[in-house]
């Protein structure tokens, strides 16, 4: 009776370790064919084209925070055009703005026809007259270097010698609607034609500055622009921009300012140094 109970137990032990054995095969291959599956079926993640475009900026070595500089951007002031609509600029003045950009005028990204800013002329005057100091810009959209000097000269006939306290702007930016006029351009074709503008501006006796942001920025750097002329900078969202040798930093496109009541405003800082008397 002993030997067979022995035998018994021997049986059972070796049945319970074969099945435990095979229960732990069937995990295992079920563990598996779960992978595969989610393997077979994933796709792995697709980095958006700007953050594909800024990743690319920053190991180009473009990123770089300024604290030293940052720390020179203190002057407070705002660009405004049309959009903004008529404008108590004695209440802008209360607010703490200590100078203003002001729209000149544009060309059509489709039509391609120059067009004067239709509150240039109100903005020029009621800023000057509440001891705002001011500067002006001009939305281009020039296909080539004729067109950039047409846009100069457009500039310097409607200004006509009037003095200002801060630079003529270049301000291209790319739209990203296909059917604009500059959508084809080449890199060397942008900067030639900044170039061409900022140096036709000069000519005529004022600052020139050349307005940017993150995408046209390595574009002008790779042509010498930015070392050869000042800079003004947008860049939102982030407690610090990510470009050194800035003399502008435009920081943010949703401002609210008293006395500007029908649209959100771009808001600057401007370095301490740069709010020079121009001729």
């Amino acid at each position: 009776m002993s030997k067979r109970r022995k035998n018994r137990s021997k049986v059972r032990i070796h049945r319970v370790v074969i099945l435990l054995v095979t229960a732990a095969l069937i995990l295992y291959c079920l563990i598996a064919a779960v992978g595969w599956v989610r393997n077979l079926f994933h796709h792995p993640a697709k980095l958006p084209e700007e953050e594909k475009t800024e990743q690319s900026i920053i190991q180009s070595g473009y990123a770089q925070a300024c604290p030293d500089e940052l720390a020179n951007l203190t002057r407070f002031g705002i660009d405004v055009s049309q959009y903004q609509g008529s404008i108590d600029w004695n209440s802008v003045k209360e607010s703490g703005v200590e100078y203003a950009f002001i729209r000149v005028g544009a060309r059509g990204y489709v039509s391609g026809e120059i067009y004067e800013d239709e509150t240039f002329l109100e903005n020029l005057y009621g800023a000057k007259e509440a001891g705002i100091p001011v500067g002006v810009y001009f939305f281009s959209q020039s296909v080539s270097n004729e067109e950039a000097l047409e846009e100069a000269d457009y500039v310097l006939s409607v200004l006509n010698g009037y003095s200002l306290e801060l630079p003529v702007v270049f301000d291209f930016e790319l739209p990203a609607d296909e059917q604009a006029r500059t959508h084809d351009l080449n890199s060397n074709e942008i900067a030639s034609q900044a170039q061409a503008f900022l140096e036709r501006i000069q000519q005529g006796g004022y600052q020139p500055m050349l307005y940017l942001n993150s995408g046209l920025f390595p574009i002008y750097e790779k042509a010498g622009l930015t070392e050869q002329w000042p800079i003004w900078y947008a860049e939102y969202g982030v407690s610090e921009p990510h470009q050194c040798g800035m003399d502008i930093w435009q920081y943010s496109e949703s401002g609210t300012i008293p006395g500007i009541s029908e649209h959100t405003v771009d808001l600057n800082l401007m370095r301490q140094d740069f709010l020079q008397p121009q001729s």
